[in-house]
C-alpha cells in the first residue's frame, strides 16, 4: 500500500499569486525549449545541401489580451528571448569595446 502525505502552505493572496505565476513561467520555459529541440530535430539537414528553415521574428513586445491563447503565448515567449539575446549580443560588444579602448 502507499502512504499519501498531503501538505498545505497557507500563502497570502500575493504570493499565492507569486507562486502561480513562477511555476506557469517555468513550466512555459521548459515546454519552448522542449518544442525548440524538436523543431530543431526535425529540420536538420539529412543530406548535404539540402536544407530546412524555420525563422521566428516578432520583437514588438509582448502583448497583453484579455484571452491570451496559446499561439499568442509562445510569440510572447519568442518575443522576449529575442530581446534578450538582443540586448546580451549588443552590450557584450559594446563593452569588449570599451576594454579595447580603456574605457571604465
Amino acid at each position: 500500500e502507499h502512504s499519501v502525505d498531503i501538505v498545505l502552505t497557507p500563502l497570502s493572496d500575493s504570493a499565492a499569486a507569486y507562486a502561480r505565476d513562477a511555476l506557469s513561467k517555468a513550466i512555459y520555459d521548459r515546454m519552448f525549449k522542449w518544442l525548440v529541440e524538436r523543431i530543431n530535430e526535425k529540420i536538420k539537414p539529412t543530406r548535404k545541401g539540402k536544407r530546412k528553415a524555420m525563422g521566428v521574428l516578432d520583437i514588438y513586445g509582448f502583448e497583453v489580451f484579455e484571452s491570451n491563447t496559446f499561439e499568442q503565448f509562445m510569440i510572447n515567449y519568442c518575443n522576449e528571448r529575442l530581446q534578450q539575446l538582443f540586448l546580451e549580443l549588443t552590450l557584450g560588444s559594446e563593452q569588449t569595446e570599451y576594454i579595447v579602448e580603456g574605457i571604465e
